[in-house]
């Protein structure tokens, strides 16, 4: 696709429609601006002519075009080309008219004057690839085991090497409820109170675990934009007669307002006489978009999962009095202090283990597709300079 960029600066701006320059002639012709006396009086009829042959050609009074003469489309390339032509202000799309009405209001036209819309196309589309996003459900999983130790030791838990007495269960314990190992109130270890906290190892990770092997379509978002906007408005012909009637009297608006014909379709040369830049293409403002996502798939190994549990010792033997918590998982080992220390540790029980599921990562999920103009709801226009001399 061609672009044109708009001229930046305007040096000059002279209607092509102006009237032709006064001359004065010799002394002998009525019209100059002193004529000699002796001439004064073949005046009369010598006028007479002349304004008979104007009436013949232009008509009474005829009324110079207070606008600008615009140029009908010509060549052999004319073809199919509206005779008419239109006003096209084209660039960034921040910095254009909100409407046709608004353009008419920056020529300093009244309200009598009327601008109407006729197209509103676009150019410089931007529009990236698809933003795709997976997500996978989380992981499933089951958790069984139990720590591998458990200790009560003769120090708090900030202290190290403190002496250490087991503190588990039976061979093969499930985490019910149990005596075994139990510790009395006020036990002693080498003068120190034995029971001053309790230690619990790292559960051990889930006993089996996986993702879901599906496949879903990917969630994606897409933006479109178009950096410049063309607004076309038509407005009636002015009053007024051109030097020839090949040139219409039209309706005139500041710079970057072009004067352009327009033609639906995308075509590859302008009319002869408006041929001054290339030929513009603007695009209706839904383009034809085919971007999407591929399919997003899960499955494999989850990452981050892990178990949950609860360690409860009690006074009595029965996990019924003096009870007190400590959270166990597989993420690190364990350890809270006895209080008071030395009390009586007659029983235990592992509850609540649980799986904490992982992240399961997906595969997929690459964009595809792009999006374009659309050339069946294009327009190409064709414009004149933004200002011409007179010849």
């Amino acid at each position: 696709m061609r672009y044109w960029m708009l001229p930046v600066f305007l040096f000059g701006l002279t209607s092509a429609c102006t009237g032709e320059p006064f001359v004065a002639g010799d002394k002998c012709n009525p019209e100059a601006a002193f004529p000699d006396v002796g001439c004064e009086l073949d005046a009369g009829t010598d006028a007479a002519a002349d304004a008979a042959a104007d009436a013949a050609n232009q008509g009474p009074q005829a009324l110079e075009c207070p606008g600008r003469c615009t140029p009908e489309p010509s060549s052999e390339s004319a073809g199919d080309w509206p005779r008419t032509p239109m006003l096209l202000w084209f660039g960034p799309r921040e910095l254009a008219p909100a409407n046709c009405d608004e353009a008419r209001k920056l020529g300093g036209y009244g309200d009598d004057v009327e601008f109407f819309e006729k197209y509103r196309r676009y150019a410089f589309l931007d529009a990236p690839p698809a933003a795709c996003e997976c997500s996978c459900p989380a992981s499933e999983g089951l958790c069984t085991k139990l720590p591998e130790t458990i200790e009560v030791r003769a120090g708090t838990c900030a202290e190290e090497g403190a002496t250490a007495l087991p503190f588990g269960g039976p061979a093969g314990w499930d985490g019910s409820c149990t005596s075994t190992n139990a510790l009395p109130a006020g036990a002693d270890c080498g003068g120190e109170f034995c029971a001053q906290s309790v230690y619990a190892s790292p559960l051990p990770g889930p006993t089996s675990e996986a993702c879901p092997s599906i496949t879903k379509p990917a969630a994606f978002t897409k933006t479109t934009d178009w950096r410049w906007v063309g607004l076309a408005c038509e407005a009636k012909e002015r009053e007024g007669t051109c030097k020839t009637a090949t040139h219409r009297c039209m309706y005139d608006l500041p710079y970057p307002f072009l004067q352009c014909i327009a033609l639906r379709g995308i075509h590859a040369t302008c009319p002869g006489n408006y041929d001054r830049y290339n030929p513009i293409y603007l695009y209706g403002e839904v383009p034809l978009d085919t971007r999407g996502c591929t399919a997003c798939e899960c499955g494999g190994s989850p990452v981050g999962s892990g178990c949950i549990g609860n360690l409860r010792y009690y006074s009595d033997g029965a996990c019924a009095v003096g009870g007190n918590t400590v959270d166990v998982a597989s993420s690190g080992e364990q350890c809270t202090n006895v209080l008071p220390p030395g009390r009586a540790l007659g029983s235990k029980a592992i509850t609540d283990l649980a799986y904490i599921p992982g992240l399961c990562l997906a595969t997929g999920g690459e964009p595809t597709g792009a999006a374009s103009e659309d050339p069946a709801d294009a327009v190409t226009f064709c414009c004149l300079p933004s200002f011409e001399f007179a010849e």
